[in-house]
């Protein structure tokens, strides 16, 4: 079996075929390679909404026209997770909105409501398991809708992909979490990824920094910590119409696609395929310049030593720096409202829930393995 996994995926701006009828034209070389996967997994990063209030508490919000669901169909998209911090953005209509029209489409989800997906197929046995991390200030899929978003529960998830090994079934856990725009995963990230190697054969499936990361093989299984964009465009405040909050750089039009081929239960062979952004066409393979995975793999090396937080904590300081440089005076003024406030309660609840149900058990989870 061969499964293809892709980065985040939010089918606005320049990318809506709700207004860009001949968008397809840009995937033609994308489309025909998906075609020869029997899987193609994404992160469906965007809520199908129409005229929804987008929630509080946040500073960027995104949606998708509910039409770009032919755009997943297009492409040969068999299953999406739902587990990141923007498919609650636009509050429960378009979150049910967006079930009915992946149903609609024949696109089956997972990643909210406690769900997983098992398949069999071919002799082989896939289960498929999304959750998102509290360090991404997610939007919660609001009451109503099941259990709401699967969040990232160090034991939860070991518990999980345990379950899943005893019946057989090989796990792909597509994670949301981590540091936005920085091509080094945290050693939170890492340790949680190789400690769950040591409990079975699985497929660590990771994305929301929007930017590539390194990739490895541990054990018997695949780790793809960040796969970066796949279908993403600048995003827009309300406040800001005419210029961009989020501006899309190099890297963020840089992604990869990840690939696995399992056969008799066992990941044989592992990959990534480079994606481009381009003007007029998503470009893929050989056709995307200096593309060089090996770059991102060598922060690997030393991931979870001291030198390595201090490298990453460097690399974000810097980050910021940049960001700030572009906004002036201005652009903080007009942020000085309620929804302010919510941002930064917002962003302390998560550190403390993030703490609680993932870095403070994963010392426990290393003793276990």
């Amino acid at each position: 079996m061969k499964i293809a996994l892709l980065g985040d995926i939010a089918p606005f701006g320049r990318y809506c075929l709700a207004e860009h009828p001949d968008l397809m034209d840009q995937f033609y070389s994308v489309r025909e390679y998906l075609s020869h996967f029997d899987l193609v997994i994404g992160n469906l990063e965007a809520p199908f909404a129409l005229n929804e209030r987008p929630i509080g508490g946040k500073s960027a919000t995104v949606k998708a026209h509910p039409a770009n669901v032919g755009l997943l169909t297009a492409l040969g998209i068999t299953h999406v997770t739902l587990a990141n911090n923007h498919i609650g953005d636009f509050g429960r209509s378009a979150y049910e909105r967006t079930k009915t029209c992946l149903k609609e489409a024949g696109i089956e989800w997972f990643g909210t409501e406690g769900k997983q997906i098992a398949i069999e197929r071919g002799g082989e046995k896939i289960a498929l398991l999304g959750f998102c991390s509290y360090n991404t200030n997610p939007s919660a899929v609001p009451a109503g809708a099941g259990v709401g978003l699967n969040y990232l529960d160090a034991h939860a998830a070991e518990d999980a992909v345990r379950r899943n090994a005893s019946k057989g079934f090989l796990s792909i856990l597509a994670v949301h979490s981590g540091q936005e725009h920085v091509h080094m995963p945290s050693s939170d990230d890492v340790r949680f990824a190789r400690g769950l190697a040591d409990v079975a054969n699985y497929v660590y499936y990771g994305h929301h920094p929007h930017v590539v990361q390194g990739h490895e093989r541990v054990v018997g299984s695949a780790i793809f910590y960040s796969l970066g964009n796949f279908v993403f465009d600048d995003v827009y405040t309300p406040r800001d119409s005419n210029r961009p909050l989020i501006t899309m750089s190099e890297a963020n039009k840089t992604g990869a696609i990840g690939t696995v081929e399992i056969r008799k239960g066992q990941i044989v062979a592992m990959g990534v395929t480079p994606t481009y952004l381009g003007a007029d066409q998503l470009l893929i393979g050989d056709a995307v310049p200096g593309f060089d995975m090996a770059a991102y793999d060598t922060h690997l090396a030393t991931a979870g030593t001291p030198e390595y937080d201090q490298n990453r904590a460097s690399v974000i300081r810097a980050f910021i720096e940049r960001r700030r440089e572009l906004r002036d005076f201005k652009w903080y003024l007009r942020r000085l409202n309620l929804n302010s406030i919510g941002i930064i309660l917002k962003a302390r609840k998560n550190a403390r829930l993030y703490n609680e149900i993932f870095s403070s058990k994963l010392p426990l989870m290393e003793d276990k393995s």
